[in-house]
């Protein structure tokens, strides 16, 4: 059981995921974490564990280095060094992102990036 990425764009992808885990230590109810590396038709396990159980509703964002962004109308504050925080988190590095919302139907869930 898990979230996983997969990137079917041609170029490496750096992605980050948003999910919820209610009473985080900053007192939000959502845990955001990233980047992970997705090379071209390669994936990338970004939550262990049945993720329909954890909530139906997950949010994700991802961009290549030709300025390629998979986002939505979502915001949320991230840097840009790997991270796992709480979503009220952020520091002085911090940029904005607009996430995309993803909806979980089953234990096992593949988001695609696609081109």
């Amino acid at each position: 059981m898990s979230m996983t990425f997969r990137n079917n764009y041609h170029q490496t992808i750096w992605a980050m995921v948003e999910w919820y885990r209610p009473n985080c230590s900053d007192g939000s109810n959502w845990l955001k974490k990233g980047w992970w590396r997705i090379d071209p038709g390669q994936s990338a396990v970004v939550f262990g564990g049945d993720a329909r159980a954890v909530n139906p509703i997950w949010y994700g964002y991802a961009h290549a280095s030709d300025g390629t962004e998979w986002r939505d109308q979502y915001q949320e504050l991230v840097p840009s060094r790997a991270f796992e925080w709480c979503s009220n988190t952020a520091d002085t590095s911090s940029r904005q992102i607009l996430m995309h919302e993803i909806v979980v139907s089953k234990p096992n869930h593949t988001h695609n990036f696609n081109a």
